[in-house]
């Protein structure tokens, strides 16, 4: 366990070193996503979908249309301003919004999704560690064949869990690309 003192330290230089992440899309696609669920928001017709179904449709987190809906309750006039000068979005200018987010991926100016994640869960009295794919990562892994040869299919659902220890093995020898 380290000293306070070194952990102090240690934190002064991880303040002075720290920077902004990147964003995870392009500022047009945020501003298109933004100005669709403002048009959502206020929306009063008799069949309104909901806050899940619109970041399902969107691509984003339901946790962040109700980020969006939290602000246009507390300053609509700023999504009224937007909307009389751009107009209505549309889902033609969020295609085209998305494809500047995949050009600025390439180039390396946005974050990119993580592929795996760290998980722990318990078989009996042992506690097992396990490297799995996220929910992002699942279609990228496949989409490069970077899934161990062994592997079972992502959609096949549950994995048993004798089968990590042995994933975590390999895959410390495994990497992409190699067959």
């Amino acid at each position: 366990m380290p000293s306070p003192e070194t952990s102090r330290r240690n934190l002064q230089k991880a303040r002075a070193r720290w920077r902004q992440p990147r964003p995870w899309r392009s500022y047009q696609e945020t501003r298109v996503i933004t100005r669709l669920v403002w048009q959502w928001f206020k929306y009063q017709g008799p069949r309104k979908s909901s806050g899940r179904a619109v970041g399902r449709w969107l691509g984003v987190s339901h946790t962040y249309i109700q980020k969006l809906v939290r602000e246009f309750a507390i300053d609509p006039n700023k999504m009224q301003r937007e909307e009389r000068i751009y107009g209505p979005a549309t889902f033609e200018r969020l295609r085209h919004a998305q494809e500047e987010t995949r050009k600025e991926k390439e180039r390396g100016w946005l974050r990119r999704p993580r592929l795996w994640k760290t998980v722990e869960f318990k078989v009996g009295d042992n506690v097992l560690r396990a490297v799995v794919p996220t929910k992002a990562g699942a279609g990228a892994v496949a989409a490069h064949n970077a899934v161990p040869p062994d592997a079972p299919a992502w959609a096949a659902g549950p994995v048993s869990p004798h089968y990590f220890p042995v994933h975590i093995r390999r895959r410390r020898r495994w990497r992409p690309g190699m067959q």
